[in-house]
């Protein structure tokens, strides 16, 4: 009987470690474009990096990392297969790749026009793309079937700005616009947003980096901002050449929003709520030569909402999965403290956005009194009535 017991004992052993090995490995596909410029160090003569940030490839790591114990609850070992293409053809031909590998899922770190295409050329492949860095609007209401959003929307970061201004009775606002297509696209949105609370655009004025005698009054911070009474100075400035200048250099002594002083963001380091500090401390471990942006904390949401959906699904079959990763059942931690899924009308994730300086969190958006019929997240962003597919 001893020998019998002892011999199920060993059996059992086995068949647990044997049960460890062949759990099955997952592969998360992972798409940049090669040499983004996004991530280039973009330093000026002052030695004044314009693009503070980096590669967030580990941010994605982290997150698979975070959920490993949960995965493999389920007997499943998720690891990511980072790649990148030079151009939309190489791009959608990855995406095949990935996806005649077995890939289900990738998270696409593209600027917008390349994840347009790329999602418009792969929709009948059978993958779920989450674009994780791009905030364009226009993506949103493409509606393509395959890709949802991690990225925080320029909409929703206009509304968090004018959530805030709205609290403050600050209702008159001077903007100023760049002259780049994205400068153009932020000043849209933060038109909506201040249409929707019926904040008083008093003036938009552009403004020019050159230098020439020309377009001199275009560029001079005291002259562009004068003439006209507000309360503050929103500015659309993508290359953030012309917005570090603003602050303390206006006409009137007024606040700078939008590209400079105070800015919206998914995530900031200086976030110390809701487990936040453990979150950029543990981001510090995979990237330790700098500190996690916003577009490292979606990219990281992107990576925890594929993980968890492989681990709560309950299935193997990549509909299935796919159905909870877009489904009400889904909630996800970002460490900001409300739960999060994906809207099921454009796709985007809802999240609270964080208002801040260049070393400080100011606020936490939907703020205190801006209420929701359903979920108050959805007060940033563009609701679902007013959404519409183009």
């Amino acid at each position: 009987m001893t020998k019998l017991r002892a011999g199920l004992l060993a059996l059992a052993a086995s068949l647990l470690w044997s049960g460890a090995v062949i759990a099955a490995e997952v592969k998360v596909g992972y798409l940049g474009l090669t040499d983004d410029p996004r991530y280039l160090a973009d330093v000026t003569y002052a030695r004044i990096e314009l693009n503070p940030g980096g590669d967030p490839v580990s941010a994605a790591k982290m997150g698979l990392a975070d959920l490993e114990m949960v995965t493999a609850s389920v007997d499943k070992t998720l690891s990511l297969d980072h790649r990148t293409g030079a151009d939309a053809a190489g791009l959608i031909a990855a995406v095949k790749e990935m996806a005649a590998a077995g890939e289900q899922f990738i998270i696409l770190d593209l600027p917008a026009p390349l994840t347009d295409e790329v999602a418009a050329a792969t929709r009948d492949v059978g993958v779920t793309l989450i674009n994780g860095t791009a905030p364009d609007d226009f993506l949103r209401t493409r509606c393509h079937p395959n890709l949802l959003h991690a990225a925080a929307s320029d909409r929703m970061e206009a509304d968090a700005l004018v959530q805030y201004l709205r609290s403050r009775n600050w209702t008159k606002v001077l903007m100023l616009v760049g002259p780049e297509a994205r400068d153009k696209e932020m000043a849209a949105a933060f038109r909506l947003s201040a249409e929707r609370q019926r904040i008083n655009l008093v003036d938009e004025r552009e403004f020019t980096l050159l230098a020439d005698p020309a377009n001199r009054d275009a560029n001079n911070t005291l002259l562009i901002t004068g003439g006209v009474d507000y309360d503050l100075v929103y500015v659309a400035d993508s290359q953030g050449e012309f917005a570090r200048y603003l602050p303390y250099s206006t006409q009137l002594p007024r606040p700078v929003i939008g590209s400079a002083g105070l800015v919206a963001a998914e995530w900031h380091w200086g976030l110390e709520r809701y487990g936040a500090p453990q979150v950029s401390s543990r981001f510090a471990e995979f990237t330790p030569d700098r500190r996690m942006t916003g577009q490292d904390w979606s990219v990281w949401m992107a990576a925890k909402a594929i993980a968890t959906a492989y681990a709560k699904a309950r299935s193997d079959d990549p509909v299935k999965i796919d159905a909870y990763l877009r489904g009400n059942r889904l909630k996800l931690d970002g460490s900001k403290g409300v739960q999060m899924n994906f809207r099921p009308w454009d796709g985007q994730m809802r999240m609270p956005v964080v208002l801040t300086t260049h070393n400080s969190v100011i606020a936490i958006a939907p703020l205190e009194g801006y209420l929701h019929e359903t979920n108050t997240l959805d007060t940033l962003g563009t609701d679902e009535p007013e959404h519409k597919c183009q």
